[in-house]
């Protein structure tokens, strides 16, 4: 009776034991189902393309012989990885055969995960049975690795790429993603230390041949690489790559790839590395991966410069990262800057920038020489051409006096300012009469102001073209006051898109006479001047014409059709286009010429302005012909020697750097003409237009079609 109690009481419990086990694993079952579900909906669908890679960064200038693009710079990514592609279709079969019977030799049989090999590589891991040469992970599986670079060693990475690889197979074909996998494999570094991705890469790179010249021998060294490219690779270890090689071949054989011949001439077959000196003697014109037939100038050019400059400008902008971060994304590689440099133009700046006898030679107290810069647009703001420095240019990415350099613009901003303002709001026009006259003491400073620069007063009465075309100032100090320095500085700024400073520059002596604080770069000048050639239109200054991001295959900066704001009235941009004609047109008596006829061009119609500063420490020349604006900077950098510059004509400048050139572009454009303007005559008295009896300038005036008031007095 004891021991059928005892027996019952066991029977209960392991009853117990049993029924509460299997409620047990029904609720972990139930558990790991959910689990497995949620992590399948939640597991994101990989695609192929989804791996960015970077090679290096690429600078393209059109050769004006070839009307092509062709390399000018390339910058190499800073971490030495290298990649290049090849078609699978390309490759011979025992390539792919090669990779297939090593690494997953039921590639095309599985759905992206081999259980088998799974279950015997977790069985192997758990009890250390046998050694294996064989991963548990297939082709599709070492894809998702490669291009999501998820390497945790958890159980929940595995699940996770489990269901990547099931997804993937289901939205590509085999041998897409075998191409993909042959070429995203690391394959170790090369001679040169670089780090080879691809087939065709470690092709070049290890055997110095395309991957679709590979032998059967050499396609299993290749083979035996991906499962420790570090150790396993012919450069780091020739003979345990060997080693895996003929296990790779044997695979081959066993799965009825090559024949028994081929399988005895690869194994005996010796593969010659580049590192080896057989290999070298037997192949001298091998070119390891870094180099290259085209080799960048031991220093970047004017035009390299501004181009990285502009791109690094954009990243900041567009995605507010500093300028060493942006830099640091351009040496990362997988960029090509297009740029709009013109080679003839930007040849022609760089030889006459290099003869010294262009420009004045004396230097300061201090030994300071003058410096210089030239920048030449299109009336789309593509930059053609651009010098930052007089003479030979002596590091990259130095210091650029047409882009970096803030100067006062001088006179050169009377024509952005007070005339631009005035003229567009119909406050005066061609011929409206004006004296030469200071402002009275105690209306801006202690004394009257301004001088002229010859310092003279004539207190004459002329008309705002002669004002313009001799350069006097006191004529935009009066409008100045006038017309408000609001009015005006909101004008230079906003529709003349000229940089000033807002808390200094919106002053009379700025807006009048171009005494600014810090002052416009020369680029943006004369991207300023670029309406009053074109019809009133302001396209914003560019060199990248595009930018790709070559790991995206996406454009991510697009200039080819920029768009333009409409700075100024078409008729404002005409009138004034033919008032800077007068300041360079010799055609004219000797005390009424401009100050700029030196840039006169027989074949070409010049309008532009001259500037100086204070002591002659600047001068510039804004110079447009049908074709092109341009300017020209001359000075010192922080000193002055006012007997160096005097007289120095930055208009004679600009013709010998330039302007010949410019003379002689072959070309059917002109300025735009304007049907809302007429030429009449004016009365020389009152500025107003002739009747019969008035006395009448030589010339005649430009003004809007509508404009109707007549002289009165005569």
């Amino acid at each position: 009776m004891y021991i059928k109690k005892i027996f019952s009481f066991l029977m209960k419990l392991i009853l117990s034991v049993f029924f509460m086990l299997i409620i047990t694993l029904t609720i972990l079952s139930c558990v790991m189902t959910v689990y497995f579900v949620d992590m399948m909906k939640t597991t994101e669908l990989i695609t192929i393309e989804d791996k960015p890679f970077r090679t290096h960064s690429s600078i393209y200038a059109i050769n004006n012989l070839t009307g092509t693009y062709e390399l000018i710079y390339k910058r190499l990514c800073d971490n030495n990885d290298i990649k290049l592609s090849i078609d699978l279709e390309d490759l011979p079969a025992h390539v792919a055969d090669a990779f297939i019977c090593t690494e997953d030799e039921r590639f095309y049989e599985h759905q992206g995960v081999d259980y088998k090999r799974t279950a015997a590589a977790f069985i192997n891991e758990l009890i250390n049975m046998y050694g294996s040469t064989q991963g548990g992970s297939t082709i599709t599986q070492q894809l998702i690795k490669n291009i999501t670079d998820d390497n945790e060693t958890t159980w929940e990475r595995k699940i996770r790429e489990i269901f990547r690889a099931i997804r993937l197979e289901q939205s590509y074909t085999k041998d897409e993603i075998l191409s993909a996998y042959l070429n995203t494999i690391y394959f170790g570094q090369d001679v040169d230390g670089c780090n080879m991705y691809g087939i065709e890469t470690a092709a070049i790179g290890y055997f110095g041949k395309s991957a679709s010249e590979l032998t059967i021998a050499e396609a299993a060294s290749l083979a035996a690489v991906p499962q420790n490219p570090y150790y396993e690779n012919p450069i780091s270890n020739y003979e345990e790559n060997q080693e895996r090689k003929n296990y790779c071949l044997l695979k081959m054989f066993e799965l009825g790839k090559i024949s028994p011949d081929q399988y005895e001439e690869a194994i005996h077959e010796k593969v010659l590395v580049a590192n080896m000196q057989e290999f070298k003697e037997k192949y001298p014109e091998y070119k390891t991966l870094t180099h290259d037939e085209f080799v960048n100038p031991s220093v970047n050019s004017w035009a390299v410069d501004t181009a990285i400059n502009e791109f690094c400008e954009t990243l900041v902008k567009e995605y507010n990262i500093t300028e060493e971060k942006a830099f640091e994304e351009f040496c990362k590689g997988g960029y090509e800057l297009y740029i709009t440099i013109n080679s003839d133009i930007q040849g022609e700046l760089e030889k006459n920038y290099s003869d010294l006898t262009f420009f004045p030679k004396d230097t300061d107290e201090n030994g300071e020489t003058i410096q210089s810069a030239f920048v030449v647009l299109d009336y789309h703001g593509r930059i053609l051409g651009i010098v930052g420095g007089i003479g030979e240019k002596e590091s990259s990415l130095c210091w650029n006096h047409a882009t970096m350099s803030r100067r006062q613009p001088g006179s050169t901003i009377k024509p952005l300012s007070v005339y631009g303002y005035g003229i567009e709001n119909g406050l005066i026009t061609w011929s409206s009469v004006f004296t030469d006259a200071p402002l009275d003491a105690g209306v801006i400073t202690s004394e009257k102001w301004p001088e002229n620069y010859n310092n003279f007063w004539s207190y004459k009465s002329n008309t705002v073209n002669y004002f313009l075309k001799r350069s006097l100032n006191t004529l935009p100090a009066q409008l100045c006051v006038n017309f408000g320095t609001d009015n005006i500085f909101n004008f230079a700024v906003n529709n003349m898109h000229l940089d000033l400073d807002p808390q200094y520059d919106n002053d009379y002596a700025p807006l009048s006479v171009g005494a600014t604080n810090r002052g416009p770069t020369l680029l943006n000048t004369v991207n300023a001047y670029m309406p009053y050639g074109n019809g009133g239109k302001y396209y914003e200054a560019h060199i990248l014409e595009q930018v790709i991001d070559i790991t995206k295959n996406k454009i991510i900066i697009d200039n080819s059709s920029p768009d333009y704001e409409q700075a100024v009235r078409a008729d404002t941009a005409y009138i004034m286009n033919k008032m800077l004609q007068n300041v360079i047109n010799p055609n004219q008596p000797d005390n009424e010429s401009g100050t700029g006829v030196t840039a006169f061009l027989p074949n070409k119609t010049v309008a532009g302005k001259t500037g100086t500063t204070q002591n002659w420490r600047d001068i510039a020349f804004i110079g447009l012909t049908e074709d092109f604006i341009s300017g020209i900077w001359i000075g010192y950098e922080t000193g002055e020697n006012p007997y160096a510059i005097k007289n120095t004509k930055a208009a004679t400048v600009w013709k010998n750097v330039f302007g010949n050139f410019a003379n002689n572009y072959s070309s059917e454009a002109s300025y735009p003409e304007c049907a809302n303007v007429k030429d009449y005559h004016y009365c020389t008295q009152t500025g107003l237009l002739a009747g019969a009896d008035c006395p009448r300038s030589k010339e005649s005036g430009y003004y809007r079609k509508d404009y109707n008031e007549y002289c009165n007095v005569h």
